[in-house]
């Protein structure tokens, strides 16, 4: 899945203009109770302005101005730094991880640098939660199986035999390809412990089972 497809779309985006004061860059973002905006000029995405990035120019980059002269008369365009939060609009999802961790913010820009949007970490999160169906109550069955080949195929046959309908489902360990841990959460029902006895008999390993209301 691509991060475009869950972006906030750029009509409904908070952005700033490279001609707009540090100080109203500022009132921006103290405003709408966010640490960074992009910075967009007819279209095209220059940087991402954070409030980080604004004081550490002031405090580290030693500028001659005093405070209040450097926040009223300072362009904003004029201490963008290289920029550390924009990915491609064929960015995958999973790729966003390790950027969203240190900041809350991705702006989505296409080969011609034209913004399109933006992804917060809540977005990435709420799809994340999706995969592991943790909005929806049900059980959660941690399994194994040595036998690589088919298992997917063979439990989703045992899902079906057991008439369980999956919330979610998801694999780990993807170098190891004879011991690869899977995930299923089913809807309750009693046909689990049959399931759960099914796949020990048939070449699968159970866990862990949780149950979440």
């Amino acid at each position: 899945m691509y991060l475009k497809t869950i972006m906030i779309p750029k009509e409904k985006c908070y952005v700033a203009n490279p001609n707009d004061t540090v100080k109203s860059v500022l009132d921006k973002l103290e405003h709408h109770g966010i640490d960074g905006m992009p910075v967009v000029e007819e279209g095209k995405y220059l940087g991402t302005a954070t409030k980080y990035s604004i004081f550490r120019h002031f405090f580290f980059m030693k500028t001659p101005k005093l405070r209040d002269e450097f926040i009223e008369q300072t362009k904003i365009n004029d201490i963008l730094t290289l920029d550390e939060y924009s990915v491609n609009d064929d960015t995958f999802f999973e790729e966003s991880f390790l950027t969203l961790q240190d900041f809350p913010i991705l702006s989505i820009i296409n080969e011609r640098k034209e913004f399109l949007g933006v992804v917060t970490r809540y977005d990435v999160m709420e799809q994340f939660k999706s995969a592991f169906g943790m909005s929806k109550p049900g059980v959660r069955i941690a399994i194994t199986s040595i036998d690589a080949e088919g298992r997917i195929k063979r439990l989703a046959s045992a899902l079906s035999k057991f008439k369980l309908n999956a919330i979610s489902f998801v694999t780990f360990d993807e170098t190891d390809k004879m011991h690869r841990r899977m995930i299923v959460k089913v809807e309750s029902h009693k046909n689990i412990k049959k399931f759960t006895k099914y796949l020990k008999q048939n070449g699968f390993k159970v866990l862990d089972i949780q149950e979440d209301k």
